[in-house]
């Protein structure tokens, strides 16, 4: 998906790492109207938290009903330096981008979008809408050693799934070690990351293993979660920081939550509308390339429709060199 120009600021955003700050910290999500449908709860970033280890976006959208999202169209848009991940609950979407894939997505899968150099992709509602639509967007930003790679496209019908404790565990991103074995995703990665989604419909009990050099968050997308001495509820996030072997989670019934984690960037990454770099010219030349219509992002060629154009970007005197 892609930020709405009314949300972008005048300048890159500097989006930089917690480096392993312990205290756990609530944070509730921030509200953003996406559609007149279509509202999506952002809980990266925001003032008091811009990153979690690479993660440097994380937006919570829906449930929609299937008869409000029947006619739903992002028209294209561009990336650059970040992975996207789509992750659905419920209902089906269709990904279309300027590499020649058309792939629907549905529930418990995943379509991981390496923009790395620059690519564009659209998202609309599948010829078989049935079920609400309800799901999570999120990007990582890529090292800066592959930020200019080339871009891909991936999709994951099957992840690992386990039981973590009382509750069902599905890992997107990353490893984990049980005390039983150890678990693998397949979801490319270029650096050390976490992605693990908890369910359970019932009152749960889970013990988590963490690494303790890596940054953690847990949000909350349905029912309440108690751990670290915090209460979370839906659409909030806790902050947890590093320096952490393990974490009990208090899952109350028919709760859903992502645990996001990875090692902390030594630098800062900058974040303008869909586009990530740690150079603010790269970017500018992101922006101008898309709006001329540069080869460099393709052309979506199955979506029927205009493209959206970037909004305008002004830069302080000083980043302009």
């Amino acid at each position: 998906m892609t930020r709405r120009s009314e949300d972008v600021e005048s300048q890159p955003t500097s989006c930089s790492s917690e480096h392993l700050r312990r205290d756990a910290q609530v944070l509730p999500a921030l509200t953003r109207q996406l559609t007149l449908k279509l509202r999506v709860h952002r809980s990266l970033p925001q003032r008091d938290l811009r990153m979690i280890g690479p993660w440097c976006f994380l937006d919570h959208f829906g449930p929609v009903a299937a008869a409000d999202y029947a006619q739903f169209d992002v028209a294209p848009h561009p990336h650059i330096g970040l992975q996207t991940i789509t992750w659905l609950f419920s209902g089906q979407l269709l990904h279309q981008d300027s590499l020649g894939y058309e792939q629907p997505l549905r529930a418990e899968q995943l379509n991981l979008m390496t923009a790395g150099n620059g690519i564009s992709h659209a998202e609309v509602a599948d010829a078989q809408v049935s079920d609400p639509l309800h799901g999570l967007q999120l990007w990582a930003a890529l090292p800066q050693a592959d930020e200019q790679t080339s871009p891909r496209f991936d999709h994951y019908q099957q992840l690992p799934q386990f039981a973590l404790g009382e509750a069902s565990a599905t890992l997107i991103m990353g490893d984990y070690q049980s005390e039983q074995r150890s678990y693998h995703s397949p979801a490319l990665q270029f650096q050390p990351i976490f992605a693990l989604q908890l369910r359970t419909p019932r009152v749960a009990v889970s013990r988590l293993r963490l690494q303790r050099e890596f940054e953690y968050g847990i949000y909350v997308v349905d029912g309440r979660l108690d751990c670290a001495g915090k209460t979370v509820r839906a659409h909030e996030l806790i902050n947890l920081g590093g320096d952490r072997d393990e974490l009990v989670l208090e899952l109350a019934a028919d709760t859903t939550l992502l645990v996001l984690g990875g090692e902390p960037y030594e630098s800062p990454v900058q974040m303008w509308w869909n586009f990530v770099s740690r150079d603010k010219q790269r970017i500018v030349r992101a922006q101008q390339e898309w709006n001329a219509g540069h080869a460099r992002f393709g052309k979506v060629s199955a979506y029927r429709g205009e493209r959206l154009l970037a909004p305008e970007l002004h830069l302080r005197n000083e980043d302009k060199d």
